[in-house]
């Protein structure tokens, strides 16, 4: 199992540069059987002591091309970008889905930067985006992005992941619970809605990574991660391998492209900057992946 991507795991997790290979043997364990809960911190987005850090852009150039893509009910259509590394491929595919009633374009930079590692990234706006969409309608949509996928583009059918913030990330779960083409699913801060995900996932067939924060756990009119949705019930839920890691000091809009939009401004505000969450999040992105998908 390549140490370079164990190293950016580990530090992704708060790890210090400097990693031992006694702690990179633990990570490798922990990360076969499931078991590693860390909490990371703010030296996170320091880069890994040796090797290529996937935190920074990979070598493929990117492409990027606005679709639109039929849903799985009439009259459904999600506005999407496709980012697409150059080269013929075929290539792992990711679908990104964005957080409660945020623009697809706050997560452009992850899709990005995937892309760059040689996976295409389709980031989708939602078919329904009013305030009380179905979520398990939105989950059902997903299918429907991998379908248009593979018909228009060189997807490696057998390296098919999802990923999502808040909503996004229990849209995700929801999805990956009766989609078997899903191989893993990271969630970025995942809250779970109506219908719950959470009383599902001990028959969630996929690896799963979940990253977050608590500093919007309680408190305030009404948390936007409440402690008893969050990400850590997902992780405590999830059969393994699963991985969690707890970024201190960040909030829920920590991972968003602006954090000054006018949505992110009814969350408590964290003491971290933004930096910490997008360099630990991408690093966590492309080390989980070249895991799950090549084993290195």
């Amino acid at each position: 199992m390549n140490r370079t991507m164990l190293a950016a795991l580990a530090l992704a997790a708060g790890q210090p540069a400097g990693t031992s290979p006694g702690q990179l043997a633990d990570a490798e364990r922990a990360l076969r059987d499931g078991a590693d809960a860390t909490e990371a911190a703010p030296g996170a987005d320091a880069a890994p002591p040796t090797g290529i850090d996937p935190a920074g852009s990979g070598s493929s150039a990117v492409t990027s091309e606005v679709v639109s893509i039929p849903g799985a009910g009439s009259g459904r259509t999600l506005p999407s970008t496709i980012y697409t590394p150059a080269g013929d491929g075929p290539f792992p595919l990711v679908v990104i889905s964005p957080g409660f009633q945020l623009s697809r374009t706050q997560y452009a930079s992850y899709a990005e930067h995937l892309a760059s590692w040689g996976f295409v990234a389709v980031l989708t706006d939602y078919a329904d985006q009013s305030l009380f969409a179905d979520h398990q309608l939105l989950a059902d949509d997903i299918p429907a992005v991998i379908d248009y996928m593979l018909a228009h583009a060189s997807i490696d059918g057998g390296k098919i992941a999802l990923a999502g913030h808040s909503l996004g990330g229990d849209v995700s779960m929801l999805a990956a619970l009766e989609e078997p083409r899903v191989q893993t699913v990271i969630g970025w801060d995942p809250v779970d809605g109506t219908p719950a995900a959470l009383p599902m996932m001990g028959s969630f067939a996929r690896s799963l990574a979940v990253i977050g924060e608590t500093t919007d756990g309680s408190g305030g009119f009404m948390p936007c991660a409440p402690t008893a949705d969050n990400f850590q019930q997902f992780y405590a839920a999830a059969p393994a391998p699963a991985l969690e890691m707890t970024l201190a000091g960040a909030d829920h809009m920590s991972w968003v492209d602006d954090p000054s939009c006018a949505v992110c401004s009814l969350c408590t505000a964290g003491t971290a900057p933004p930096s910490l969450a997008h360099a630990a999040t991408r690093r966590l992105d492309v080390a989980w992946l070249k895991l799950r998908f090549d084993g290195k």
